[in-house]
């Protein structure tokens, strides 16, 4: 058990972990790399199918949600069901983003060339560009969020927040290339406090 003073020492450590992390973005994120996926995304005529296992399966299901938000229809694949017949959902014309730290895993792994046949680009965010995954994919965001905020090294926490930063930057660098406001806003976002603030505006 730890005093009080030492959880909050704790916090302050993750708090400033993570914000250099997601500052170091601007330094280490490739910018022609950037600006490629934004343009590949914003003009994908098909879906953004985002994937991951463990941690970096609940970051793709973030992304995903994110990206319907901004007009680009977007599904997350589980990729334990992937090869149990749900590959049958990636199409022509589709961009697969796999999120994976070490790109190495193996369900990401087999489901590049299947992903390839069905004529699928590869969009791959990981830390190792020599992995397999990176060497295989489109197009690689390449992160170097140095080490965790968890003493241990065991939980995924700077890198899932680099992750994040990332891809809140890429959906907005899409809104805007796509030329999106706050009245398609009005059409997708009625509830909730956007939606308040929205109808509060039209009401001035």
């Amino acid at each position: 058990m730890i005093s009080g003073e030492e959880i909050y020492k704790s916090a302050l450590h993750t708090f400033a972990n993570e914000a250099h992390a997601v500052a170091e973005l601007a330094n280490t994120v490739d910018k022609d790399s950037y600006i490629k996926a934004v343009q590949m995304i914003a003009e994908c005529k098909g879906r953004i199918i985002t994937t991951g296992c463990g941690t970096s399966g609940a970051c793709a299901k973030k992304v995903s949600q994110v990206f319907n938000c901004v007009d680009r229809a977007s599904q997350f694949l589980n990729p334990a069901d992937a090869p149990h017949g749900d590959y049958g959902m990636i199409r022509e014309g589709d961009i697969i983003i796999i999120i994976s730290k070490g790109g190495k895993t193996t369900e990401m792994i087999n489901l590049i060339p299947v992903a390839k046949l069905r004529g699928a680009k590869i969009i791959t965010v990981t830390e190792n560009p020599d992995s397999p995954i990176a060497k295989e994919s489109d197009l690689n965001l390449i992160l170097h969020t140095g080490p965790e905020a968890c003493p241990y090294q065991c939980l995924s926490t700077t890198s899932v927040t680099a992750v994040f930063a990332l891809f809140d930057a890429i959906s907005i660098g899409c809104m805007l290339y796509n030329g999106i406001d706050k009245d398609y806003f009005k059409v997708v976002h009625p509830a909730g406090g956007v939606g308040a603030m929205l109808a509060a505006e039209a009401e001035a």
